[in-house]
């Protein structure tokens, strides 16, 4: 094999001062980033980056076969590239492994994921590189250096030449992935580390959902269509077009300064906002980091703004640098870029030509000793100028010099707002203490701080205030209502919700409450009806079906499964016409007599979440894949539609009572027909005596869906399964959905095999899938971004099996599993 000390030679890079500076953070042009739908993805960057594993990530997200240059090297010549080195020398090598790497590129334009080598770092393949990015995204990873060395053993010499020649790859791409250490820490039922589970091998499960969300975002899959198409999804509606929404304001240098406990950033805002405002060598290398940390533990879209006003730089060099930045954000594929619309216009305009995916926010901040007020003509006419130059949203904002001008800003919204036809989102308020209530008041991306924010606000433009603190003075104000929320069920007296759900109401700040009622029954619904203050119920077993029959609206996902989980109130106009289901959304903090139902499904969102957490490279879902749900209740139905949703097509059923099982099969086969172009994705196992049948691979997606007090025609919950049934060579995800008891047999016999054959079997118990569809419940119901770490506690400290509550060492030890 070619060493790295050769390959970068070749490539006569710049000098090691020069590769850090802001000049060569991009390509000098910037060519539009749109593309069409199954252009070819590239890989490119230095050993160690993890362009390999993260290549496999790609492709399983996007469903693309998945080219190595190693692999097609050897395809083209018949020999492994050690092999043609060792017998035709390091010239005659380097000359082939160029012609092959671009011939690789030029054969697959559409419908792969390609990994370059270490070809990337020759002159003729990154001219190559530069003429394919024009058609096609091109990814350059970036990993710190340390860790490659630490995982390589690589001399300080050779990481010298690595470090002088990544930098050049930012001139043959067009976006840019900085690959974040994981975290995760896989956790066994007893809440140790699991050595035997497929996930603890695979140290990518944070990494994989990064990287997930942002080859889909800059290919445009999932973009504007999501998987769950509902106006109260918070994935499926941005955060300009919901209701009082917030953006976290973070600076880079508290990032740099250790100012930011980044696991807190989890709730408290809709989206965060990074602002540069420190500039200096390596900054490309730092804000890529920087981003990639926000997005792993805000899991919230991404705002990049710039502050020069504090950035150190002179004052020559500022436009230049500024526009470096800005290119180099979208080169990150951030969600928004807010663009001074103060900036020269036709640099402006190229930057908004090569935006791709993210939408531009065009910004003008008036100074308190700006003649322009928000009552002037001039403050309309900047709207409109930000408007024509291609802008998504505009925000403006002034600093505040009385607490008069909070009421003229509203004035300046509804003029706005009152202009006919369609026009770019407005945020306008006044910024500094004394446009506080401005800042409350304006409904969307209001700028915001946050506790995990240590630093001393110095900034008198920062926001003084939280999410929280703007949520609980919408409360106060009676803008926001006090909703009841509820659970209804056979049996709910054990039921986690309302420790859950009541603990992310008062972090968020909301004055709801979340209980279960005194007699929870079907009557119950009919006194909720009657009730203006109603939220929403959680429903469970037996009346996910029935109740199912009485709503007047519902999602598709609750359509497609035929069963709900959840129901929340529809309100309309005085004349009793409803309102639309998004201004619904809109309203669903705000009381009102109740004319109907919608019936929503989180379950099948928990199941979904449960198994891409832990599904292994190994086991990722092909045309191969066969699932198994045990059960044909309601929370069967949903895992059915969660293995279908993964692109699952071969779902086997078995129920004790056969007929229900064969209903089960009727009606997904029936919705199949017509939506995924497949007669029969649901097949029924009749007996567990039987074999599995020939003619499909042994499951790697089970499922049980044994309730925990099991009525008289279900499956007993002692269910255990069938030897025979599980021949998956390489194991696979296994979803126990009862948690009371936690340790069900099925578990207990899972880690005996597991421990027997040595097959990795990732499980996950009842209470896992409890969390999730419980998260996913409180965002959809109230609209609020989730605490997930908080819910994720309040479970753990709630739940009482056999033995008792959980202690502090096993409460820490799953919360780490799950949150990570």
């Amino acid at each position: 094999m070619l060493d790295c000390h050769s390959r970068v030679r070749d490539t006569e890079p710049t000098s090691p001062s020069q590769s850090k500076d802001l000049s060569t953070m991009h390509p000098p042009a910037s060519a539009p980033r749109t593309f069409k739908p199954d252009a070819s993805l590239v890989l490119v960057g230095i050993r160690g980056c993890g362009k390999r594993s993260l290549g496999f990530v790609a492709a399983t997200a996007l469903k693309r076969r998945f080219i190595t240059e190693d692999h097609y090297f050897k395809e083209i010549t018949g020999m492994a590239r050690s092999e043609y080195l060792k017998l035709h020398g390091s010239q005659e090598f380097q000359r082939r492994d160029i012609e092959v790497l671009k011939l690789m590129l030029d054969n697959h334009q559409s419908g792969c994921v390609i990994e370059c080598g270490l070809g990337s770092l020759t002159r003729p393949v990154q001219d190559h590189l530069r003429r394919y990015s024009t058609t096609n995204p091109v990814v350059h990873i970036v990993r710190d250096i340390d860790r490659i060395q630490q995982l390589l053993g690589l001399e300080d010499q050779a990481v010298r030449l690595l470090r002088d020649g990544d930098p050049l790859h930012r001139t043959c791409s067009n976006f840019e992935f900085y690959n974040v250490e994981d975290r995760t820490r896989i956790i066994s039922d007893d809440g140790s580390p699991d050595p035997r589970s497929a996930a603890y091998s695979f140290k990518l499960q944070e990494v994989k959902e990064d990287l997930t969300r942002f080859v889909r975002f800059i290919t445009g899959v999932d973009v504007n269509h999501s998987s769950y198409d509902s106006p109260f999804v918070l994935l499926e509606t941005p955060p300009e077009l919901r209701s009082f929404t917030h953006a976290i304001l973070v600076r880079s240098s508290d990032m740099i300064d250790d100012n930011v406990s980044l696991t807190e950033l989890e709730s408290g805002g809709d989206a965060i906002e990074l602002c540069v405002d420190r500039w200096g060598p390596d900054m490309a290398n730092v804000i890529s980091k920087q981003v990639s940390q926000l997005r792993r533990n805000a899991r919230t879209p991404v705002i990049l703004s710039i502050d020069t006003s504090t950035s150190g730089i002179s004052e020559q060099d500022q436009p230049a640098s500024y526009f470096k930045i800005l290119e180099h954000g979208l080169r990150l594929a951030v969600e928004y870029l807010v663009l001074d619309l103060g900036k020269d216009k036709s640099q402006l305009a190229d930057i908004i030509r090569a935006r791709g995916k993210t939408k531009i926010i065009g910004q003008h901040i008036f100074e308190s000793s700006s003649s322009v007020k928000w009552e002037d003509e001039g403050a309309v006419a900047l709207y409109h100028e930000a408007e024509k130059l291609g802008c998504q949203l505009v925000r403006l904002l002034r600093v505040a010099t009385n607490r008069e001008e909070n009421a003229t800003v509203v004035e300046f919204a509804n003029k706005i707002r009152s202009l006919s036809g369609e026009h770019p989102p407005l945020i306008a308020y006044n910024i500094g203490r004394l446009g506080r209530t401005s800042q409350v008041f304006n409904s969307i991306l209001t700028g915001v701080t946050h506790p995990a924010i240590t630093r001393k606000m110095e900034n008198g433009r920062d926001s003084q205030i939280t999410s929280r603190d703007a949520v609980r003075a919408l409360f106060q104000s009676y803008v926001l209502d006090p909703l009841k929320f509820c659970i209804l069920g056979a049996s709910v007296a054990y039921s986690l919700s309302p420790a859950m759900h009541n603990a992310a109401i008062q972090h968020c700040g909301m004055s709801h409450v979340y209980r279960i009622p005194k007699s929870p029954s079907l009557a119950a619904l009919d006194e909720l009806r009657r009730d203006p203050n109603f939220g929403g119920s959680s429903v469970v077993q037996p009346w996910r079906v029935e109740v199912y029959h009485k709503l007047a609206a519902k999602s598709r996902h609750a359509e497609a499964i035929g069963a709900i989980n959840t129901i929340m109130p529809l309100r309309g106009h005085p004349d009793g016409t409803m309102f639309t289901l998004q201004e619904q959304a809109s309203r669903r903090n705000q009381a009102g007599p109740v004319l109907g139902w919608y019936g929503e499904n989180t379950d099948w969102v928990g199941i979904m979440t449960c198994i891409t957490r832990h599904l292994s490279p190994r086991n990722a879902i092909s045309a191969k894949t066969t699932g198994l749900v045990i059960g044909a209740g309601g929370m069967a139905r949903s895992a059915i539609y969660a293995m279908l949703r993964l692109g699952c097509r071969k779902i086997f059923i078995y129920n004790r009572t056969l007929s229900r099982a064969e209903e089960v099969a009727r009606h997904f086969n029936s919705w199949a027909s017509s939506q995924v172009d497949s007669a029969e994705v649901v097949l029924v196992l009749r007996s567990t005596q039987d074999d599995w049948p020939d003619d499909a691979s042994p499951p790697s997606l089970i499922a049980s869906c044994v309730p925990a007090d099991p009525d008289r025609n279900e499956p007993p919950a002692n269910f255990e399964m069938p030897l025979q049934w599980l021949g998956s060579p390489t194991g696979g995800v296994v979803l126990e959905l009862a948690y009371k008891p936690l340790d069900t047999p099925l578990l207990q016999q899972m880690r005996r095999i597991r421990s027997d054959t040595g097959r990795s079997w990732v499980l996950s118990d009842g209470l896992e899938n409890v969390i999730e569809q419980g998260i996913a419940q409180f965002e959809l119901m109230t609209g609020r971004k989730a605490p997930r770490r908080l819910m994720t506690l309040e479970v753990l400290r709630n739940y009482e099996g056999d033995s008792g509550r959980f202690d502090e060492k096993t409460i820490q030890a799953r919360l780490d599993g799950v949150c990570s």
